[in-house]
């Protein structure tokens, strides 16, 4: 299977509550942008990096690895994947991942594509177990055990909050798949209130119109969760100390 890989790295990270962009923050001496870029360059050379002004001043460290592509204003995930449709090679698959997500491995990253190609999906998302409260997606299935959608956790009910089954944000498309339904993404949906544009989405416009959506769940939840906050980014250093 040949694959492409979009790595998001635009948002402002305001949670961080620093100067530095959220992406420069440091795991291991290494801003975590530069773990996500050196893993999944274990899996593809062809990586397209999405940014916004705020990362300017670090393009050169990953000019000769990504192509970059601007995104001017930040709308959601779905608006971020979207400007980055002209570097879209449609015979391969595209996996999206983001620039927070310092401690995912090739492998895991291997490991989705892995699925995707052997279940015949055309897209799947990477899921975890998880049964703190948390700001996590909900994997929403139905009796049969069907994958239905991805309710955000600020949209869902009390009993989709419930849900332990989480989605890391991280997905793989089967080639195709993105450009086909990514323009339903961009429409802003009225139940919702703000004007945020969720790749999530896709799963279920994917779903609706009788596409093969699968899950695949990492068993190590704390390699595939993002790093938002101060709090969050020690944990990230201190689960890279005990692994060493």
């Amino acid at each position: 299977m040949d694959k492409q890989i979009i790595i998001l790295a635009a948002g402002h990270g305001s949670r961080m509550k620093a100067e530095i962009p959220k992406v420069m923050h440091e795991v291991a001496d290494l801003p975590m942008l530069e773990h996500v870029v050196r893993n999944c360059r274990k899996v593809s050379d062809d990586l397209t990096l999405v940014y916004s002004d705020h990362l300017e001043p670090y393009l050169p460290e990953f000019k000769d690895r990504c192509k970059l592509v601007r995104q001017q204003q930040q709308l959601g995930t779905a608006h971020a994947t979207a400007v980055a449709m002209g570097e879209f090679n449609p015979n391969k698959a595209i996996a999206v991942i983001y620039g927070d997500n310092p401690l995912i491995t090739s492998e895991i990253i291997n490991n989705l594509f892995e699925h995707l190609e052997k279940t015949n999906s055309k897209a799947v998302t990477l899921a975890f177990e998880y049964d703190k409260p948390n700001q996590y997606g909900r994997i929403v299935t139905n009796d049969n055990n069907n994958f239905l959608r991805i309710v955000e956790s600020k949209f869902a009910d009390k009993d989709e909050i419930k849900i332990t089954l989480c989605n890391s944000g991280v997905m793989a498309f089967a080639p195709g798949i993105l450009e086909q339904y990514i323009d339903q993404c961009l429409v802003p949906d009225p139940k919702k209130q703000g004007k945020e544009l969720y790749l999530t989405e896709i799963i279920e416009i994917c779903a609706a119109a009788g596409e093969k959506v699968s899950y695949f769940k990492e068993a190590n939840h704390k390699l595939v969760l993002g790093v938002n906050t101060q709090a969050e980014l020690k944990a990230a250093n201190i689960i890279v100390e005990k692994s060493d």
